[in-house]
């Protein structure tokens, strides 16, 4: 099988990677190249392999394909924006959000050995709206309702795809994923805000005084079960829905990282910021969201998360230390060798 991935060498590409080469799959990563003197260790193993383009790109598109033998495809090529991008760059987001997956779709539907598509979205599409019964957002039961350009996009680009695989009957599924934090996570320019667990994990081991702005409660997901989730997605023989939540599965916050990163660092300091005073950690969100429920996704491909937050940060450090660790994966990460 092989797996083409857009966004292939991004955060959550890397981590799809990773987890398709371990299972010995063939997998085409497809992306804007990578940013000047990053290294990837995944690129030189045997089954991967790089296609630089643009996903905007008919040409661009045209040379993944010819890569290989394309099975499946997933989608996580996106533009994550923050309030600057939101404000400066609106149509740029659509472009990449939506009208890309649009030109993606209609090229998967010129390959008749297409097996799966399956398009990354994000618990953005649901804004701050209220959780169903149950406290969390439920596929079948919560109303998308995004509050920024990225939820907006994220949802336009979701129902294009369905309605574009429906037309040309492929076979496609949506994928919403949580918070999620972890290996392959770097300042590479793509993302304008990387996750709070990696801006504390940087704090930790430059031995900096951590000062966060809220506990910041969510459903965090480790970045291995989310691409396990997504590998998951992609392969299953047969699926009942077009849409699957992957997340944690459980509630935690950042005092609990900080607490998992102590262990490691036992002169970790954190504390809450003081009224008026700035956090050293942006979380961007003005307020936390409920959790997403993973039961669709548990009981039809019997997914269970791996890692929790002692785990991941046993798993993460040994990550960061690693030669699979992109060079520049920590800033100044050199003092610290």
């Amino acid at each position: 099988m092989t797996t083409l991935v857009t966004g292939g060498t991004g955060f959550i590409g890397l981590a799809i990677a990773e987890r398709s080469l371990q299972a010995g799959e063939q997998i085409v990563l497809f992306d804007l190249p990578m940013v000047s003197g990053e290294t990837c260790a995944l690129a030189s193993q045997p089954g991967c392999r790089i296609v630089n383009g643009d996903i905007r790109s008919d040409a661009d598109l045209e040379r993944a394909f010819a890569a290989g033998t394309i099975d499946r495809v997933i989608h996580a090529a996106a533009m994550t924006p923050g309030p600057e991008s939101e404000r400066d760059d609106a149509a740029r987001i659509f472009d990449v959000n939506v009208v890309a997956t649009a030109r993606l779709l209609q090229r998967c539907a010129r390959s008749p050995n297409l097996k799966r598509v399956v398009v990354v979205s994000s618990v953005s599409v649901y804004g701050f709206t209220a959780p169903a019964a149950s406290g969390c957002y439920e596929e079948s039961a919560s109303t998308p309702a995004p509050a920024g350009l990225y939820g907006i996009s994220k949802l336009a680009a979701e129902q294009a795809a369905l309605r574009i695989g429906e037309l040309h009957g492929l076979d496609v599924r949506v994928a919403r994923l949580g918070p999620v934090f972890g290996p392959w996570e770097r300042a590479s320019g793509a993302r304008e805000h990387l996750s709070p667990h990696r801006q504390v994990t940087c704090a930790a081991i430059a031995g900096d005084e951590i000062v966060l702005p809220r506990p910041m409660t969510a459903d965090w997901l480790y970045a291995r079960d989310a691409a396990d989730a997504l590998v998951r997605l992609a392969g299953a023989p047969a699926l009942a829905h077009a849409v699957y939540h992957i997340g944690g599965g459980c509630l935690t916050d950042l005092p609990q990282w900080c607490a998992a990163l102590a262990h490691h660092f036992p002169g970790l300091r954190w504390r809450f910021s003081e009224p008026g005073e700035p956090a050293t950690v942006d979380y961007v969100l003005p307020m936390d969201r409920p959790a997403l429920s993973i039961a669709r996704l548990m009981t039809e491909l019997n997914y269970v998360s791996r890692f929790d937050l002692k785990a991941a940060a046993n798993d993460y450090l040994a990550w960061l230390s690693s030669d699979s660790s992109p060079v520049n994966q920590l800033e100044g990460k050199d003092a610290t060798s």
